[in-house]
C-alpha cells in the first residue's frame, strides 16, 4: 500500500468514527438521513447525494430528501413527496432495494416515475440499499459513483450503520405508540368508571325507589321519574364527551367547584353531605390534562364518601404554589385500610382507588392515601405543574 492509499484509508476511517459519533447524537429518523447526506456530499465530496426511506405497510419508497454540493443547507424534502412502489414494477431504485444488491445506474432509469426521475436529475451514479437484517430500510443514491470506487467500503458501513439506527428508532416509536394507545384505553376506562359508571347508578337507585312509589304515591313517583330522565340525558352527554374528549379547553376554578357540587347532589344523591372547597393558586395555569386528573380524582373521591364513608362533612383543597399542584379531599366517614384495599384487584369497589393513583403517576406525581377505622380519610395528591 503506497503512502497515499494509506492517507486515504485513515481518512476514510476518521470520516466513518466521527459519522457513528455522530449518529448517537441524532434525534430523530430525518435527523440520520441528514447526516448521511451531509458525510457524502462534504467530507467524500460527492456532487449529489438522495435518501429515499421504505414505508413497509404502505409498501413503497417515499420521504425523498437530497443534497447537493454548494448548497447552503444539506437536505431538502420533495414539495410533494413522490411514493414509488416497493415492487418490481418500481424501477432500478426499488430493485436494489428489493434484492439487497448494489446497482449501477445510467441515463437518469431510477425508476417508472418520470416526476421522481425528473427530480433526481440524476444521470449516473449507484443505488446502496440499506438494510437492518432482511428488512428494506431505504435507498442511497450517489452521483457518479461506481462499484469500483475506493471510497464504496466506507460507503457500505455507513450505508449499514445508517439503516440499523433507523430500524431501531422505528422499533422504539412503534412500542411507545403501543405504550400510548394502553395508556389511553386505560384513560378512557377510568372516564367511563369515574362519570358514566356513577351515574348509572345514582340513576338505577332512583328508578328502583320509583317503582316502590308507584302504588301509593303517584306524584313522587313522576317527580322521580322526570329526575331519572334528566340523569340519563346527562349520562348521555357523558358518554359523547368521553368518546370526543371534550377536555381540550381549559377549566376555571368556579365552573370546578360548581360541578361537582351538583355530582354530590344530582349524580351521587349525597344531600346529607356537606362539600367545603378551598382554591387557592392560580387554577388557569394548569394543563387540561391536570385539569381533568384533579377533577376525576376529587369526583372519585366524593363517590366513594357518599358510597361507603357515611360522612357528614367533606373537604376538597386545591393549592397551586411554586410549580407544583396539590389536592387534598378529608372527610370524617368511617374510613378504612387502605393497604388491605390496595392489594385488592380492579374490582367495581376499588378500582377508584387504583385510577386515583394511576391518574396522578400519569402526571408525574404522587397519590396518597391516609386513612384508618373511625377516623376519616385523607386524599393528597400532588405533581409539579
Amino acid at each position: 500500500m503506497t503512502n497515499a492509499e494509506r492517507e486515504t484509508s485513515s481518512q476514510q476511517l476518521g470520516i466513518l468514527q466521527q459519522f457513528t459519533a455522530e449518529l448517537h447524537q441524532a434525534t430523530d429518523i430525518e435527523d440520520v438521513v441528514l447526516r448521511v447526506l451531509r458525510v457524502m456530499v462534504n467530507e467524500f465530496g460527492y456532487s449529489h447525494a438522495v435518501v429515499g426511506l421504505v414505508d413497509l405497510e404502505a409498501q413503497i419508497i417515499s420521504n425523498w430528501l437530497d443534497s447537493v454540493q454548494g448548497q447552503e443547507e444539506a437536505g431538502k424534502r420533495i414539495p410533494s413527496p413522490i411514493k414509488l412502489p416497493l415492487t418490481t414494477a418500481g424501477g432500478t431504485i426499488a430493485n436494489a432495494v428489493l434484492n439487497h444488491q448494489l446497482q449501477p445506474f445510467h441515463d437518469n432509469n431510477l425508476s417508472t416515475d418520470a416526476e421522481l426521475n425528473q427530480y433526481l436529475k440524476m444521470t449516473k451514479g449507484l443505488i446502496v440499499p440499506m438494510s437492518w437484517g432482511v428488512q428494506p430500510i431505504g435507498a442511497l443514491l450517489i452521483s457518479d459513483a461506481t462499484p469500483e470506487d475506493d471510497r464504496l467500503k466506507s460507503i457500505l458501513a455507513i450505508a449499514t450503520q445508517t439503516a440499523v439506527s433507523i430500524g431501531m428508532m422505528r422499533t422504539r416509536l412503534r412500542r411507545a405508540q403501543a405504550t400510548a394507545l394502553k395508556e389511553e384505553r386505560a384513560r378512557i376506562a377510568l372516564d367511563i368508571h369515574d362519570s358514566v359508571s356513577q351515574s348509572l347508578f345514582g340513576l338505577v337507585l332512583t328508578l328502583e325507589g320509583t317503582l316502590k312509589l308507584l302504588d301509593n304515591d303517584t306524584d313522587a313517583a313522576r317527580t322521580e321519574l322526570e329526575w331519572a330522565i334528566n340523569s340519563a340525558r346527562q349520562v348521555r352527554q357523558q358518554i359523547q364527551q368521553t368518546i370526543h374528549d371534550n377536555w381540550t379547553e381549559e377549566m376555571s376554578a368556579a365552573v370546578f367547584e360548581t360541578d361537582l357540587q351538583k355530582y354530590v347532589v344530582d349524580v351521587l344523591q349525597g344531600s346529607h353531605l356537606s362539600v367545603v372547597f378551598d382554591i387557592r393558586g392560580d387554577f388557569s395555569s394548569l394543563s387540561p390534562q391536570a385539569q381533568r386528573a384533579l377533577y376525576r380524582i376529587s369526583q372519585e373521591s366524593l363517590t366513594n364518601i357518599v358510597h361507603h364513608a357515611a360522612a357528614s362533612n367533606a373537604r376538597v383543597c386545591v393549592d397551586i404554589y411554586n410549580q407544583f399542584a396539590r389536592l387534598v379531599v378529608r372527610d370524617d366517614g368511617r374510613g378504612f385500610e387502605p393497604t388491605a384495599a390496595l392489594i385488592q384487584n380492579y374490582d367495581k369497589e376499588h378500582f377508584g382507588l387504583r385510577g386515583m393513583q394511576d391518574r396522578t403517576r400519569s402526571l408525574g406525581g404522587t397519590c396518597d392515601i391516609f386513612s384508618q377505622p373511625n377516623a376519616g380519610t385523607s386524599i393528597v395528591v400532588e405533581f409539579p405543574i
